[in-house]
């Protein structure tokens, strides 16, 4: 079915319930051998080829507007259901068409991926069993993969064999649950005495929030100042940390970035070690984003001591192209966690004498989605991955230049695949010339041709590319190029 750009609901014709096939009286309850399985199976497979192989079909954003859609949905819940086949013709027709496609070449959005397909195809397997990670003898095999996974990454990084990890369900658990662990460590007892978390201002707005959440007020919450594309400035940081002692404070944690989702900054994350260090802090690394380019050659030296953090947050579903939700957490040592998180309860959960995920972490129900970076890395390998990383750095450098050659101006220093730029026509405003980089996008993204977006960086808004896809090519920054420049252009004419 086409997409509706004017935003009309299509009608929707409610399919009439089916009778219960077990005939009148008490209600059996759900028989399995009376749906039909295979054909469904068969036909949800055939959606999924339609979507992987038909990217470049459809729009890369819908144009039905929200009241649209929620009319659309409007009364189709109920006591009675439609059925597996029914519902998946819904899904073609009324709500894949309004999707966003994410996978689209021409997507260069908020840091959401395109998912390996063996790791979409994990997600239907994962559901179907429905282990729940927050136990072993809950999820044994998976919490095996899981565990072979964070094996994995503790290498990637550095972390000695001894240290532990887990996944979660987001990058802001994770950094939640970092900062519980530094919170344990500086307050033992329980009770928090004026302490202090130092992030950078460019930090994602997750770790602030994140640090209230974890009991920090937010007159603890210090936003040191950056520089260059939003680098923390560590001479301030430790300079900070230094008068905050001197006036009675207790630092608990300093949360650098590698790679910050507005401008693909990365922290000195050698030097904020070292200051952690020396004055016995919590080192915590954001890489949630960023982390990936540990597996490229050229990169991995601008990460060097993320391998001191006492924890990293990375995010699989970000630049490891795993579906959401797939976070990891890694912790230099398993102690902390078995304080901070010590429970009493939940005796009637049996268990082996290995600390499991629910004892050492905020979950107790968990989906393993462990199995899904498994499936995903087992199926493809890291090394499908290191190559996808670097040719999304190339081809945003790419993007760079042919912006630049259009007359844009570009914020140097891009390390990540992260570009931004300014159309900035002379004779305008600072505040005129911001309000055309918000027209730019809008119009762009309203054709349903491409999809980015703008970031406030130095206190002026910037268009913001960031690519972290498996299936753009160089013809589609030509292309995405070439759009940009014509839209700029025709909207400083009007």
């Amino acid at each position: 079915m086409a997409n509706n750009p004017a935003g009309e609901p299509p009608s929707v014709e409610v399919t009439k319930s089916r009778p219960n096939a077990q005939g009148r009286g008490y209600p059996r309850g759900f028989d399995l051998a009376l749906e039909p399985i295979e054909a469904a199976a068969k036909r949800a497979a055939e959606l999924f080829v339609s979507i992987e192989r038909g990217l470049e079909s459809r729009p890369v954003a819908p144009a039905t507007t929200r009241s649209a859609l929620q009319d659309r949905f409007a009364g189709t819940l109920g006591e009675n259901g439609v059925g597996l086949l029914s519902v998946l013709d819904e899904f073609e027709r009324l709500i894949l068409p309004d999707c966003m496609m994410t996978p689209h070449p021409l997507y260069l959005g908020l840091v959401n991926s395109s998912p390996l397909p063996g790791a979409a195809l994990a997600d239907l397997l994962i559901s179907a069993l429905n282990n729940n990670g927050g136990a072993f003898h809950q999820s044994p095999a998976m919490t095996a993969c899981e565990e072979e996974v964070v094996r994995l990454f503790l290498n990637l990084f550095g972390f000695p064999a001894s240290s532990d990890g887990m996944m979660l369900p987001g990058g802001s658990f994770a950094n939640l649950q970092a900062l519980v662990l530094a919170r344990s460590r500086a307050f033992p007892d329980g009770e928090l005495r004026r302490p202090r978390v130092y992030t950078s201002d460019a930090a994602h707005f997750s770790v602030s929030r994140a640090a209230y959440i974890a009991g920090i007020p937010e007159a603890g919450i210090v936003a040191i100042p950056t520089r260059g594309r939003g680098e923390m400035i560590p001479e301030i940081l430790a300079e900070r940390i230094r008068q905050d002692r001197r006036e009675g404070a207790i630092p608990v944690a300093a949360i650098a970035t590698a790679g910050t989702t507005g401008t693909g900054a990365i922290d000195p994350l050698a030097a904020i070690a070292g200051i952690c260090s020396q004055e016995q802090v919590w080192f915590h690394v954001d890489a949630c984003y960023g982390g990936a380019g540990i597996l490229s050659e050229a990169l991995r030296p601008r990460l060097g001591g993320i391998e001191r953090a006492d924890s990293i947050a990375v995010d699989p579903h970000k630049w490891f192209f795993i579906p959401v939700t797939a976070a990891l957490l890694l912790t230099r040592e398993r102690e902390g966690a078995r304080r901070a998180f010590a429970t009493k309860a939940g005796s009637y959960i049996p268990g082996d004498g290995v600390l499991d995920a629910w004892q050492r972490g905020m979950p107790t129900t968990r989906r393993s989605s462990g199995l899904a970076v498994w499936m995903g890395l087992r199926a493809h390998g890291l090394a499908t991955i290191r190559e996808a990383v670097e040719r999304d750095i190339a081809l945003i450098r790419l993007l760079e230049t042919l912006l630049e050659a259009h007359g844009f101006r570009i914020l140097e220093g891009g390390e990540l695949s992260i570009c931004c730029a300014r159309f900035e026509p002379a004779g305008r405003s600072a505040a005129e010339i911001d309000a055309l980089q918000a027209r730019i996008t809008s119009e762009v993204v309203a054709s349903g041709t491409a999809w980015f977006s703008t970031v406030i960086h130095a206190g002026r808004t910037w268009l913001r590319f960031n690519l972290v896809n498996l299936h753009t090519r160089e013809e589609h920054i030509h292309r995405l190029a070439d759009l940009v420049d014509r839209t700029a252009r025709a909207i400083s004419l009007r």
